[in-house]
Parts: C-alpha cells; structure tokens; sequence
C-alpha cells in the first residue's frame, strides 16, 4: 500500500506546472553554477598547480555545485510538499485514504517516497554532471561520494520537514512558509560559530554545520544520525498529526 501512495504522489507532482517550473528552474541555477565553478578553475589553473596542496577540481567546482543544490533545497521542498496532506483536506480526498484499509503511517511513508522520488531526479542530474569532468581531469571519488550523499541525506530530511508542515496545517501556503521557517532556522543556527564563538548546541542543531562536514569527505556518526533521526522524528510528527484526525480528544 506505500508503494501505491508513493506512486500516487509522484505522478500528482509530475502532473502539476508548478514542480516543472521548479526543476527547470534548479536545473537552470546548478548548470550555471557548475560552468561558471569551471571557469573559475581555468582562470586560476596555473597558479594552483604552483600551490603546494592546492585544491583540486572537486574541492573548486564539484563542492560549491553540491553546495548550491543544497541552498536550492531550502526553498524547492517547502513548495513541492506543502500540498502532501494539506491539499488532500483542501479537496476532501484525505477521506477517503482514512475509508480505505491503509494505516496513518502508510499515508504520511508513502507522499513521504512520492516526494523523494521526485528529489530524486534532481539529485541525479547533481550527481551526473560532475562526472563529466572525468574525461579531462582526475576527480577525487571519495570527495564526490560524500557530497552526493550528503545531498541525499539533506533532501530526505527536508522532504520528511515539508510533509510533516503539509500534515499539520490545512493551508499549502501556511504549510510552506512554516517549512522554509524551519529549514532556514536550521541552516542558519549556528551563526556563533562562523563569529569565532561558541555556538554548543545550536551548533549541532544546524543542519548546515551536518552537511558540510559530510560534503568535506568527514563522515561521522553523529552527522548521519543526526538526517536519520531529523526524518523519523519529522515523519513521526505527522502519524500522530494524522491518528489525531482519527480520534479527536
């Protein structure tokens, strides 16, 4: 039954002229980012082979791409999952997934697939094009492996943010706003610690301090739970949103 919602989500999105517009719309900004990431690099080439451990091609136009699509994340996903379950109640369709013998959970998995699938296709055309720098420069694999993943990581867990804001509130718009709220939040919550202080918590908190580490080439434990855990409790939120429906107190 996830699979079928996931598939009935995917194709809603694909139907709609907003999510083209969107991918078009980040296919546009990644691909100049990714040029223009190669002329820097042609412009400085000689002086970084003077370097003593200069950056290479991965650390100069693969790393500030991954980046971008990451910043990109922050305002796509709110719009693309803000009618999840919000349009569902708009239109009087939520109902009839409660008639139908599918658990809360199953829904919120399933548009939470549905979305990602989507993602996905976004997150491939990332990962693709640094490949294509391989027909005339050594690419640091381990690097690029990180990043990717790193996306994904960061995807999944906006995606989990954005259906979690689509289930709380009835509005898309409302839902929108309150998820780019969130992720901004989160992105930017660790602002002490780019002034030289120390940020504690706030600095785990900050989703941006997670993905960089993981894009960097670290890979800890404590970013990788941090996604993981972000997604499960995000998607745990919306069950209870939706068994609430359910049995109103």
């Amino acid at each position: 039954m996830i699979g079928v919602i996931a598939k009935r989500e995917a194709i809603a999105l694909f139907r709609t002229p907003l999510a083209w517009a969107l991918l078009a719309m980040t296919q546009f900004v990644l691909a100049y980012q990714f040029l223009a990431q190669i002329e820097i690099y042609l412009q400085f080439e000689d002086k970084l082979r003077s370097m003593p451990d200069a950056p290479g091609i991965t650390e100069v136009v693969v790393t500030p791409t991954i980046g971008t699509a990451a910043m990109l994340m922050l305002f796509v996903i709110p719009v693309l999952t803000m009618s999840s379950i919000s349009g569902e109640r708009r239109n009087g369709t939520l109902a009839l997934l409660y008639s139908s013998p599918v658990k809360c959970a199953d829904i919120i998995v399933g548009k939470f697939f549905g979305v990602c699938f989507l993602l996905s296709l976004v997150w491939a055309v990332v990962a693709l094009m640094p490949l294509s720098l391989m027909w005339g420069a050594p690419l640091d694999l381990g690097t690029y492996a990180c990043g990717t993943g790193a996306l994904a990581l960061l995807m999944m867990t906006y995606a989990a943010i954005g259906v979690m804001f689509s289930t709380l509130f009835t509005q898309p718009a409302v839902a929108a706003v309150m998820s780019f709220g969130l992720l901004g939040a989160l992105w930017l919550i660790d602002w002490a610690t780019r002034l030289g202080q120390d940020a504690g918590l706030f600095a785990y908190l900050s989703s941006l301090n997670h993905f960089q580490r993981l894009a960097g080439g670290l890979v800890n434990s404590a970013d990788l739970s941090y996604f993981v855990a972000l997604s499960i409790a995000a998607l745990a939120v919306s069950t209870w949103r939706l068994n609430g429906d359910l049995k109103p107190l």
